[in-house]
């Protein structure tokens, strides 16, 4: 198998996982709130205040990874979705670890989240770097 076959197998798997993870998240973030959210250690039905923000960015996030997924399809087309993976899952990160300094560590389940997000932001990173790298000519 050549070696940008076998790149472009790695680009599909990556664009497929982390635009499914981002579509389950925001899909759960919206239909089931209390067993998403609770699996944190939060409980959205402690006020319909909370419950309405935590839901809100929802569809966002649903959206978000059906267009990161819809980069496997289409490898012609892959530089958006990678950009926008990498933006999408590294931002989170940086956002968890803002908030870490901020607040202190959260739980073990939101630890295990920002690890997450911080390798498949940088796997998309990687990714976007070497296809924007082609698209310059560069080595």
């Amino acid at each position: 198998m050549a070696a940008g076959s076998m790149i472009a197998r790695l680009e599909s798997g990556y664009l497929l996982l982390a635009g499914v993870v981002a579509a389950l998240t925001g899909l759960g973030m919206i239909a089931l709130p209390g067993a998403f959210y609770g699996s944190y250690g939060i409980d959205p039905a402690a006020s319909i205040d909370l419950a309405n923000e935590l839901r809100s960015p929802g569809l966002w996030l649903a959206l978000i990874g059906f267009i990161i997924a819809r980069g496997a399809l289409r490898p012609d087309m892959r530089r958006l979705p990678l950009a926008t993976a990498a933006a999408f899952y590294l931002s989170h990160a940086a956002a968890r670890g803002l908030a870490i300094a901020a607040d202190g560590p959260p739980g073990p389940g939101l630890i295990t989240a920002m690890t997450s997000e911080l390798l498949l932001g940088i796997a998309g990173a990687l990714f976007w770097r070497r296809r924007h790298a082609e698209g310059l000519g560069l080595p």
